[in-house]
């Protein structure tokens, strides 16, 4: 029988727990198998819900460099935060040829049906425990709305600025004008505007032709025409723009 190559993954939550128990269950599992060939230990003193596991990091990188073939962990819970990074996870290392076991579940996870049928499982309930989760975000927010709570990044300008912004936008200001001269972005130049229950100027053919460049840009776009009788309440600006359009567009 062909020779395998075998790693362990221990973790534990803080430094007063002992390696030992998650070690020598390993072994004594890894022992039933006399052509595993243990070459390594991965091991962590984190939090599961610690993205930065530095010993789950390098036992990735090492399956990625095809160092080893069969994994070991304990428990389940030493291998993963949620169900959905257990899935995630095992599915990549299942992708890099990988066998993975959990001894206390005994769990064999690889390509054979059995194991996917298993994996499928696992896949619908981290879907459930999803689900369960949205829902439950969802109705908190449901209940802190109603308490008033509100949410989102907090509004920069203070109320003289506030103020200052009503008025340039009522003044017809763009929201790129605005986003340079309040130094910020074009997305809390909308934001402002929705918070001060400011009208929203779309993209319609009239604010569009006060654009420089725009007008003619616009003309000869397929989806977006603008057409001279579109401009009955044009000022003379648009009015002259759209007409040397078309004069243009004759002569060619």
């Amino acid at each position: 029988m062909t020779s395998k190559r075998v790693v362990k993954y221990i973790r534990v939550s803080t430094d007063l727990q002992d390696f030992a128990r998650q070690e020598d269950g390993l072994n004594e599992f890894i022992s039933r198998y006399p052509h595993w060939n243990l070459i390594g230990c991965f091991d962590d003193v984190k939090s599961g819900k610690d993205d930065q596991r530095e010993g789950f990091i390098r036992m990735l990188n090492a399956a990625r460099a095809h160092q080893f073939q069969v994994l070991a962990v304990l428990d389940l819970d030493r291998f993963a935060r949620s169900l959905t990074d257990l899935i995630k996870n095992c599915e990549e290392l299942m992708g890099l040829g990988v066998e993975i076991h959990f001894v206390n579940q005994n769990m064999r996870l690889d390509k054979s049906p059995e194991s996917q049928f298993t994996f499928h499982i696992l896949g619908a309930a981290a879907q459930f425990e999803r689900n369960l989760i949205s829902r439950r975000t969802k109705e908190g927010m449901r209940a802190a709305k109603a308490r008033g709570v509100k949410f989102g990044v907090p509004l920069k300008l203070g109320k003289k600025k506030q103020a200052h912004f009503k008025q340039l936008w009522e003044e017809g200001k763009t929201v790129r004008e605005l986003s340079d001269f309040f130094k910020i972005s074009q997305s809390t130049v909308k934001r402002y505007r929705r918070s001060l229950g400011l009208e929203q100027r779309g993209s319609n053919t009239l604010e569009i032709a006060k654009r420089p460049g725009w007008v003619s840009y616009l003309l000869k776009n397929k989806r977006n025409k603008i057409h001279t009788y579109g401009l009955e309440n044009a000022n003379e600006w648009e009015q002259e723009k759209a007409n040397q359009f078309w004069k243009n567009r004759k002569q060619k």
